[in-house]
């Protein structure tokens, strides 16, 4: 097997992990290895991981390509890992020929599909007869090369495609371009006895075809539904703790605030990877994951025009949780019929987490995301709120119930998008909204049980030095009212382990004269 080789069982193939190896972090995720190598030669060898831009795809491809390929050497590269520790580690390495492909290098706007197809086949032809000249003999059908090989030299393959729904994210809306992409798919791996693994990987789940069996062999890995490849795909918590030691200019906290929030079944919080690598190297937490995007995919889709949407957006900006229907899905990007689909998709995108039927913004890097798009979207109300939160949570640390008050005045006057504005539930969304600023400082918990009854929110302090605040909103009613309720239901018992000093704030609206009143009183708590 001498010569250039693109694809097949390139001399290259474990650079790219080595490169992985030699950078000054580094989180062993070899254990995905031992799942791969079950699947091989079984009912189960399509396999097809979808995550977030940023989340290690290309990383577990990369060593995966460092362990099966055959023609290589790379044991010294796994010693002392997980994998070395898997009852087939040494049966398949660097055992199989392996096909490793980028679909970005061949499916780009540059090029049709049709175009992109024939160049990728005509290359990979070259290899097989590049390898195998006896056997190929001229033959121009890819698939039928492939399987010529196998039944006259009896050897298989095992494919890893990295960016596999590129088609799906650069040339949305061209159906039949989508479709010809597919069956080229389906013809190259349905069914045939040359496949040992197709390991796939994508931003996207696989496109839902009309006929609804192009790729259905796929075992799918995704967002929604982890299940067992959860553990290999960002950065779990006792993951982040141990990366931690590897600096004093960042604390755990700091990195959970910013870049926890997701959370997988069986395995719990996951941070995005990518930005806690960059965090800890360069010895400070800002937005690294959102300016990796090539597009601005969240401005496109949160304007999308279905009802419910905006309302939906803002929800989640103010830090609630909102239900999510995302069964509905087609796994594109240009075929939303209703807000819960635009919704599923910025889930695969990373934007939101899921879990148990509820969607929400994750971390503070997500956040700055939304908050920023929305201003820049100049979103009325919503954009102001994020203007003046700063000022209404250090009107909140003066309290200067004055001050507070003449915030939401303001901000009230720009209410014409929510008609609604006269009822208790946009009333705290809105109110949620104008304390944006104190997520940066406070774990804010929503409608939380608290002595005898539920506050309409309890803000935990992140730091030492500052003080919890409750907040209970009455509607056609008074502040004072609102006071006496966090005082009667014991609501300040929930921070007695928490904080020196609570303080209780008191909001009413008046419908009639359409005012706010403001009332705050800090309290000291014996701990």
């Amino acid at each position: 097997m001498n010569g250039y080789y693109y694809f097949l069982n390139r001399s290259g193939s474990a650079d790219g992990f080595k490169e992985l190896l030699n950078g000054g972090i580094f989180v062993d995720k070899s254990r995905l290895i031992e799942e791969t190598n079950r699947r091989i030669s079984t009912k189960e060898k399509w396999i097809c991981v979808s995550r977030p831009r940023r989340f290690g795809k290309t990383m577990a491809l990369e060593m995966l390509a460092a362990y099966y390929t055959r023609g290589i050497a790379a044991e010294e590269l796994f010693r002392g890992l997980e994998a070395e520790k898997c009852r087939t580690f040494y049966k398949h390495l660097n055992s199989h020929n392996v096909i490793t492909i980028n679909f970005n290098d061949y499916f780009d706007n540059n090029c049709s599909v049709k175009e992109g197809i024939a160049r990728m086949s005509e290359r990979l032809i070259k290899d097989l007869d590049n390898a195998y000249p006896e056997v190929i003999e001229g033959e121009k059908d890819l698939a039928l090369c492939l399987d010529m090989v196998c039944q006259i030299k009896g050897e298989k393959f095992i494919f890893l495609i990295d960016e596999w729904d590129c088609v799906f994210r650069v040339r949305k809306g061209q159906k039949n371009e989508q479709e010809e992409f597919l069956g080229f798919l389906r013809l190259l791996f349905k069914d045939k006895s040359y496949v040992e693994l197709v390991y796939m990987t994508g931003i996207l789940p696989i496109k839902k075809y009309n006929t609804g069996s192009a790729l259905n062999m796929f075992r799918e890995f995704t967002m929604l539904e982890p299940k067992s490849l959860a553990p290999f795909f960002g950065f779990t918590e006792d993951e982040v703790k141990r990366l931690c030691q590897l600096t004093d200019a960042i604390t755990i906290e700091e990195l959970k605030l910013w870049y926890d929030g997701y959370h997988m079944d069986n395995v719990g919080h996951v941070y995005n990877p990518r930005s806690v690598v960059e965090a800890i190297g360069e010895g400070k937490c800002v937005d690294y994951w959102n300016r990796t995007g090539g597009f601005s995919e969240l401005e496109e889709y949160i304007t999308q025009n279905f009802d419910g949407l905006e309302e939906a957006v803002t929800s989640l900006i103010a830090g609630e949780c909102i239900v999510v229907n995302v069964l509905g899905f087609s796994n594109d990007l240009d075929s939303f019929q209703d807000r819960d689909e635009v919704i599923t998709a910025l889930i695969h995108l990373g934007y939101l987490t899921y879990f148990d039927g509820m969607v929400k913004i994750p971390n503070k890097e997500l956040r700055e995301e939304f908050a920023n798009t929305v201003k820049k979207l100049r979103w009325g109300i919503v954009s102001k709120l994020l203007n003046r939160s700063k000022e209404l949570l250090h009107a909140t640390w003066r309290e200067d119930n004055q001050a507070m008050a003449s915030v939401l005045e303001d901000v009230h006057d720009e209410m014409q998008e929510f008609k609604e504005y006269n009822n208790e539930h946009t009333l705290k969304c809105v109110i949620h909204l104008a304390y944006y600023a104190a997520m940066d400082f406070y774990i804010l918990q929503f409608e939380e049980s608290a002595g005898k009854g539920v506050a309409d929110c309890i803000m935990f302090p992140r730091h030492p030095g500052i003080p919890g605040i409750i907040i209970e909103l009455k509607y056609n009613k008074s502040a004072q009212d609102a006071l006496s309720q966090i005082k009667e239901r014991g609501y300040i018992k929930k921070l007695h382990t928490i904080a020196k000093e609570v303080l209780l704030v008191g909001i009413n609206y008046d419908k009639k004269s359409k005012k706010h009143q403001c009332l705050i009183e800090r309290v000291n708590i014996d701990n």
